[in-house]
């Protein structure tokens, strides 16, 4: 059985192997599209009626993470907290006080790190309430913009401009990298020049930034590339100790994901996926369809973790064929991938 096992994992590798060496010689060659579902990709999807809270409609969830019991949102540049059950609990941050840009969850410490105007940060409780505010110092004075930040290992990274800063929770600098575009060894290399955001890989716990690219039609191409210097370099994909690889696919312990959405109506964007386990792709301008709550095509998947294994999505209740809560204007979905 085991030996059975291994054949077929060897013989999947060498099938990307395969497809890797030919789309090398062909690196033009643009790819089709290819609608799928959420059942393609989603071992559970769970919804989640959010409740009102009292003060104002929860019309919109960004930034939405899970820690324990509680479930953590931004909405309208304010800070909720909610039940995993979608019960409000509290309101973190004020909006006549601040405007929420980004936050981490420090687990350890049971507290929310809030970044807020250009160089503020403040530190909650998961209560709410306000237990000190600090400045924090750049190299890029006046002009510091925290693009995208994480927890990882009782540390935070974030995308500051083109580099990669690590902190201690208190945001004492120890470490910076320069964010790196992977060369991907086509004609037309650029991948877009979107914000990164930082994410982990599972197989090394090193930091990745990840940027939709704006070449769709490459993206097979490009993520079987980049599967294959993965495998020849687990270090930095060969970018240097002292740089940050920056990639147009975001990784998952088996599926890797792209997904972007154009301002313009005219250009709907795109949602790509690659299954690492079977050498199946999507790519589709609509999105993948919902057969678990059959809300439509969801075009807009977000990460809800660094690793890229939960993402989340969310549907107006009024359009539900099947109302979850008379309570609620807002579900949102929590999706679990498959392993």
């Amino acid at each position: 059985m085991k030996q059975t096992f291994i054949g077929l994992v060897l013989l999947v590798l060498l099938m990307n192997i395969g497809q890797v060496c030919k789309l090398l010689r062909e690196n033009e060659l643009p790819i089709a599209w290819q609608c799928g579902s959420l059942a393609d990709i989603a071992k559970e999807v769970i919804a989640i009626p959010l409740q009102d809270s009292g003060m104002r409609q929860i019309t919109e969830a960004v930034s939405v993470r899970l820690e324990g019991d509680n479930l953590f949102l931004i909405s309208e540049e304010t800070l909720y907290r909610f039940t995993r059950k979608g019960k409000f609990v509290c309101v973190i941050t004020r909006p006549e006080e601040m405007r929420v840009a980004g936050y981490v969850i420090d687990p350890m410490q049971r507290q929310l790190i809030v970044f807020g105007n250009v160089d503020d940060i403040f530190y909650y409780t998961f209560d709410g309430e306000l237990l000190r505010r600090k400045k924090l110092t750049s190299d890029f004075g006046d002009k510091r913009q925290v693009y995208a930040a994480t927890y990882h290992k009782g540390h935070i990274l974030t995308v500051e401009g083109q580099k990669l800063i690590e902190y201690d929770t208190a945001f004492h600098r120890l470490d910076a990298r320069t964010i790196q575009p992977l060369p991907l060894a086509r004609t037309d290399e650029p991948i877009g020049f979107l914000p990164p955001i930082v994410a982990i890989d599972s197989s090394t716990e090193q930091p990745y930034a990840y940027a939709p690219s704006l070449q769709p039609y490459h993206l097979l191409r490009d993520t079987l590339f980049i599967w294959q210097k993965r495998q020849q370099s687990l270090s930095a994909f060969g970018v240097g100790e002292d740089n940050c690889p920056l990639l147009p696919v975001r990784m998952g312990r088996r599926f890797w994901i792209a997904s972007y959405q154009f301002f313009s109506e005219s250009e709907r964007g795109y949602t790509f996926c690659y299954d690492t386990f079977s050498g199946h792709y999507w790519l589709s301008k609509v999105g993948l369809e919902d057969d678990f709550y059959c809300t439509g095509k969801v075009c807009a998947l977000e990460a809800m973790d660094s690793y890229g294994d939960r993402y989340y999505f969310t549907c107006p209740a009024k359009k539900m064929k099947q109302p979850l809560s008379e309570k609620s204007d807002l579900v949102l979905f929590l999706v679990t991938m498959k392993g």
